[in-house]
């Protein structure tokens, strides 16, 4: 992007100047999807190759070259914001991955917390009653752990 940029500006100060140098500006796409813009040729593996043939302009007669440079600034622009929203397109879903995970991770510990409240309400049923431990101890303290499981269906 940085050299599409680049190239956008010296196009700009050569149109500035009056005249477009005669050369021929070479455009193409490397294997990682980024387009650049050069005056030398593109490398063999090189893809979507497109070669603009530079014309040598009078400085009254700048129509050719603000044409092409719209365009090129027009492609440079819509490479620009297509580049941005493939990366927000990955935040996202990379978000949506960690949402995901997180959501995984909760649900497992609240399964596992779930499970150990269930055994010690077995426990507390299994448990022999004495003077120390009355039934409304027993059932005091089961509901109290009936409540702790019902709070984290909740949460789900």
């Amino acid at each position: 992007m940085c050299r599409t940029v680049l190239f956008s500006l010296t196009l700009l100060l050569l149109l500035a100047g009056g005249s477009l140098a005669a050369d021929t500006i070479f455009t193409w796409t490397d294997s990682q999807g980024v387009r650049h813009f050069s005056n030398t040729k593109p490398p063999d593996d090189a893809e979507k190759v497109e070669t603009i043939e530079g014309v040598r302009l009078t400085p009254g007669d700048d129509t050719q070259a603000r044409q092409t440079y719209e365009r090129m600034a027009k492609e440079a622009g819509e490479e620009a914001d297509r580049y941005y929203q493939e990366q927000e397109q990955q935040r996202a879903q990379a978000a949506e991955a960690r949402h995901q995970q997180q959501e995984a991770q909760d649900s497992e510990r609240i399964a596992a917390e779930r499970a150990r409240l269930q055994q010690e309400i077995a426990a507390l049923e299994g448990r022999a009653l004495s003077p120390t431990f009355s039934a409304g101890m027993r059932e005091n303290l089961i509901q109290q752990l009936q409540e702790q499981i019902d709070r984290l269906s909740n949460e789900l």
